[in-house]
Formats: C-alpha cells, sequence, structure tokens
C-alpha cells in the first residue's frame, strides 16, 4: 500500500490517473517516437524517406518511388488505400526541393541552418516551387519571393510540413478545400479535363472528316463508273450507226 509508511511510491505511482492513464512522461516519449517515424519513413512504404521525396496536402511524407508505384501497382499496398486514398495521381503531391549540408549531411533550412528532423523547428514548404523552409525564415524575411529561388510564392498556398497543432493541421485542409472550389489540385495544377474533352472532339471531328472524306471517294468512283458506262454506251451507239450505214451503202451498190 502507499503512503502508509510501508513503501515508498514512484513518481509513475504519484502522477499515474486513477484511471490508468499514461503519465506525462510516458506521453511524450511516445509523442516523440511517433514524431521520429513521421520525419524518417514514408507514409505508404513504410520505408525510410530518401530523395526524392514528396508531400501531400496534409503535409505528409512520401518516397516519391513508393506514390509511382502506389500509383501503378495499387496492390502492392495492403492498406493503401487507406492510407492514401487523396493520392489519385502525381497532380496530389509536390516533390520537395531539401537543402542538404555539405558537412554533415543532414537536411536543413537553406536560411536559417536549423535541422528538418522531429522535436525541431517548424517546417513548411512552397508549392509553386517545392522548396522547403523552416517557418522562422519567413518572419525574419517578409517577402513574396520564394528564397532559395526567387520564384513568386502566395503566403495562402504555404503548407505546414508533419502539422502538430490543431491549428496548422486545419489550415492545410482549408488550403485544400478553397483548391477543390477553384479546380485545382493540391500541386496546384488544374483538375479540369477540358484538355481530354478537346481531345475526345478533335478525334471526333478527324473521324468526321475521314468520313466525310471516304463517302467523297465512294461518290467519284461511282461517278467514274457511270461516266464510263454511259460512254461506253455512246461508243456502241456509235458503232451501230457506222455498222448500219455501211451496210445500207453496200445495197446501194448492189
Amino acid at each position: 500500500m502507499g503512503n502508509d509508511g510501508g513503501s515508498i511510491p514512484t513518481r509513475r505511482e504519484l502522477v499515474k490517473s486513477s484511471k490508468g492513464e499514461r503519465t506525462s512522461s510516458e506521453l511524450f516519449e511516445q509523442n516523440l517516437l511517433n514524431a521520429t517515424f513521421v520525419w524518417s519513413t514514408c507514409i505508404l512504404s513504410k520505408k525510410p524517406l530518401q530523395l526524392p521525396i514528396v508531400s501531400d496536402y496534409l503535409g505528409r511524407l512520401y518516397n516519391k518511388d513508393s506514390v509511382l508505384e502506389w500509383l501503378i501497382s495499387p496492390e502492392n499496398f495492403g492498406d493503401g488505400d487507406a492510407t492514401v486514398p487523396h493520392i489519385r495521381s502525381l497532380k496530389d503531391v509536390v516533390e520537395l526541393k531539401i537543402t542538404k549540408d555539405e558537412n554533415s549531411g543532414k537536411w536543413i533550412c537553406p536560411v536559417t541552418g536549423k535541422e528538418l528532423k522531429a522535436g525541431g523547428s517548424k517546417f513548411v514548404y512552397l508549392p509553386e516551387c517545392g522548396h522547403v523552409f523552416a517557418e522562422s525564415a519567413f518572419r525574419e524575411i517578409d517577402t513574396d519571393n520564394c528564397l532559395a529561388c526567387g520564384s513568386m510564392y502566395s503566403k495562402a498556398n504555404v503548407v505546414t510540413i508533419n502539422p502538430t497543432t490543431k491549428a496548422d493541421v486545419e489550415a492545410n485542409k482549408a488550403r485544400m478545400d478553397r483548391l477543390i472550389s477553384e479546380g485545382l489540385a493540391h500541386s496546384l495544377k488544374s483538375t479540369s479535363n477540358k484538355k481530354k474533352r478537346k481531345n475526345g472532339e478533335d478525334s471526333k471531328e478527324k473521324k468526321d472528316k475521314k468520313k466525310t472524306k471516304s463517302m467523297e471517294i465512294i461518290r467519284n468512283e461511282e461517278t467514274l463508273r457511270m461516266t464510263t458506262k454511259v460512254l461506253e454506251s455512246v461508243k456502241q451507239s456509235i458503232n451501230g450507226r457506222k455498222r448500219s450505214e455501211a451496210v445500207q451503202d453496200l445495197y446501194l451498190k448492189a
């Protein structure tokens, strides 16, 4: 029994609730373990992350080759339908451009030098170009141009990588809802199939033209046959008249 002078309670026993919930230290360790997993492992294939890496609208990380395999052979991934039902094409992911430190080989922010890792600084990326930065870099330098390549980007499109707060999770989802209403995919590419419809219309038009041309050829061939038949008939008529005239001449001479 605890607190009766017969034993000394441990810290775990003191902080454990009456319902048997895990202690704050246990929760911290579990959260750190989960964070380490999502920052170092492809969520789809469960293999270690390696370049090239892509990310979806939720900010989760994947090996690009795993996503390609998923799109080609989804049957190879047992829980794929439950894990990535929203990834239906490469338009649904953005390939990330991650800076690697030349000395340590670690992935870092090209502006602040902070390491991209579990339990570290908050990192974001720009879907317009794919460059990855520590969020603090944008607080230090307020600009509408990518700090790595200079291309224009919209602050409304910035995606938080592996968000840990409800606000960041909801922000990523709200951005995707907005893009869907605008007919855009996560990569900011159009989801419209106008091109396909146009190609379909072009194909139909080509078929119609081909059919029309075939009909013209048939009509021309028919006209040629009719013309040949008429000419043959005229020729026979002329030859008949000539023979008749020749016979008449013979009778007259006789």
